[in-house]
């Protein structure tokens, strides 16, 4: 279990036992060809922007094909680059804007795939300003008073603004991560850590690993980005909070 407290507020990213409970909800999906594909695993690459406020990232899907040769995907205001499928381009179209669920993400592949077969779907995307996963705070909002903060809240169906997903409960899938931020920041996922090394990008961030080996909903994929420190509260648990409330954190966890 990993919290995290946000300028005295405690939010909750969970990462619990390995047992899958398959849901069939699929209400929120916005294409009625949304069935015909299951994601099995997610690989992200995120560049974390303070400065603009979005998320720029490269996604790698392994979807398997349940049907036929179109994808599609869960987006909100994304605005995607390229789509690609085992490494070959891939046409791909952006259907009409509902109000809350977004547009679906369109994908033909550039060969055919058989039911049963497995594709690796890549997306070169960035997120909107106004995200409703992503709540960006400045220095001023935080309780350090020097640094800006990132965290998400991607339930009960946001993360298709955050991420190009199949965003729906009936969907389980692991995921990598790989996060650049700033090296002054501490970036923290709904997900194990797998250690860190400068951006070879950029010696001025940091990239942070993560691992999700139990299969989960998006909408429990989670990031938090901020001048974080931890304690540790237990022998698979660990707080995480500004160094201003971490010692209390910690302690609220433990009573």
């Amino acid at each position: 279990m990993m919290c995290v407290c946000v300028s005295g507020i405690v939010s909750c990213v969970l990462s619990v036992s390995p047992v899958s409970h398959q849901s069939t909800c699929r209400t929120r999906a916005l294409s009625p060809r949304f069935p015909l594909s299951s994601t099995g695993h997610l690989n992200l690459a995120l560049h974390v922007d303070f400065s603009r406020h979005v998320i720029r990232g490269v996604l790698a899907l392994t979807v398997e094909a349940l049907q036929d040769r179109l994808h599609t995907l869960d987006c909100r205001d994304l605005q995607v680059f390229s789509v690609k499928a085992n490494g070959q381009a891939a046409r791909f179209t952006t259907g009409p804007k509902h109000t809350f669920k977004g547009a679906p993400l369109e994908i033909t592949l550039p060969f055919d795939l058989s039911r049963g077969q497995h594709v690796i779907v890549e997306v070169t995307y960035e997120t909107s300003p106004t995200a409703t996963a992503l709540q960006w705070l400045s220095p001023e909002q935080t309780a350090g008073k020097e640094k800006p903060y990132l965290f998400s809240q991607c339930q009960a169906h946001h993360c298709r603004s955050m991420i190009p997903c199949q965003d729906t409960p009936s969907v389980k899938h692991t995921y990598n991560a790989q996060v650049s931020v700033p090296k002054d920041l501490v970036a923290v996922m709904s997900a194990v850590r797998d250690g860190q090394e400068v951006d070879p990008q950029d010696n001025e961030r940091i990239i942070y690993k993560f691992r999700q080996p139990v299969p989960m909903p998006s909408y429990l994929i989670a990031i938090v980005v901020g001048a974080l420190e931890s304690r540790e509260i237990g022998p698979r648990s660990r707080v995480w909070s500004e160094k201003e409330f971490v010692d209390k954190a910690a302690f609220d966890e433990l009573w």
